[in-house]
């Protein structure tokens, strides 16, 4: 088992986690990130009535289809730290 070292040479996450774990955490977060901003971006464009304008169409689709395949990742990584005794 490793445990990633911050530069002052405290371990950044329990020395007991896994890589695994580590790795799941580390996913989790940046997918909570991502789900933040796609929904922002995907608000913005709503807001300014974008989402129906023939060149932003296809921008406003996609920018929803990311957040629903990123929000399905989020769910698929903490039912696997569920079912790894993680939170």
């Amino acid at each position: 088992m490793s445990s990633l070292i911050l530069r002052t040479g405290r371990p950044l996450y329990n020395e007991r986690m896994t890589d695994e774990d580590t790795i799941l955490e580390e996913a989790m977060d940046n997918l909570r990130e991502s789900v933040q901003r796609l929904r922002a971006t995907r608000s913005r464009l709503w807001s300014a009535g974008l989402e129906d304008h023939p060149n932003y169409r296809d921008l406003s689709h996609r920018v929803s289809s990311a957040l629903a395949m990123t929000e399905a990742a989020l769910m698929e990584a903490r039912r696997r730290a569920e079912r790894g005794g993680n939170r």
